[in-house]
């Protein structure tokens, strides 16, 4: 039998506990998970991504309606008619122009909805979804200028909305500005977080508001953001 001296035990001791160690330490190192990679870009590259090639296919859509209905109704406003007197003299028939039998049946832009709008030259199914969530968070709309604030409305024209559309401001839906919470402040685009708590520390330390002139001085709003809340806020 090996007999070891006092140092030799402990030397072997020592050595075999640093060979737990560095098998401990390898074993939990590789084990150990990784940090999940960041996909955020990424994930907003698709999203415009999709937003695109849903803007490319909208616009083939309604490429495809508008050439329809131009043929349609080209077919409709367009008669041969039949002249008896050009007959007698061996004349052909002329080609003759109809007027339209039908006139455009606008839609209020402030109540109708995505069903109806998908009927409109230039609007699929996704420009109507993207039109009434917009609407249903500002409250309503108070110009045609206004669906340019959205992306995939911004290449139509004004005066082609006007062509389809009517807007009666009295339909929008308003806040109280002297009662709203802060979440019910912040969730309208055009009022942010630093706007929101101005408003509510103005109302906490002086009361009430009473005219768009005087939340412009308490919260330093530019006259153009001013005069768009005119038409959102009520006191």
């Amino acid at each position: 039998m090996l007999k070891f001296t006092r140092g030799e035990r402990i030397a072997a001791t020592v050595l075999f506990i640093l060979i737990i160690s560095q098998l401990l330490f390898s074993v939990l190192y590789e084990v150990r998970p990784a940090k999940p990679p960041d996909y955020t870009e990424f994930k907003e590259l698709v999203t415009q991504f999709e937003t695109r090639l849903q803007f490319v296919e909208d616009s083939i859509e309604n490429a495809r309606k508008e050439m329809y209905a131009t043929n349609y109704q080209q077919n409709r406003n367009t008669y041969y008619s039949y002249d008896t007197s050009r007959y007698k003299n061996n004349t052909p028939f002329e080609k003759q122009e109809k007027k339209p039998q039908y006139a455009i049946v606008k839609l209020e832009l402030n109540r109708c909805d995505t069903s109806e709008i998908v009927v409109v030259p230039q609007f699929g199914s996704k420009r109507a979804q993207k039109l009434v969530e917009y609407r249903e968070k500002l409250g309503g709309f108070y110009a045609f200028e206004q669906l340019k604030e959205v992306f995939i409305l911004q290449n139509i024209e004004v005066e082609f909305l006007k062509k389809y559309f009517t807007l009666d401001v009295s339909l929008i839906r308003k806040i109280n500005i002297n009662t709203a919470t802060y979440k019910e402040l912040v969730a309208h685009p055009y009022i942010d977080s630093y706007l929101a708590k101005m408003i509510i520390n103005y109302r906490e330390k002086t009361g009430k508001f009473t005219s768009m002139e005087e939340v412009q001085k308490a919260t330093n709003a530019y006259q153009e953001l001013v005069e768009k809340l005119r038409y959102y806020i009520e006191f």
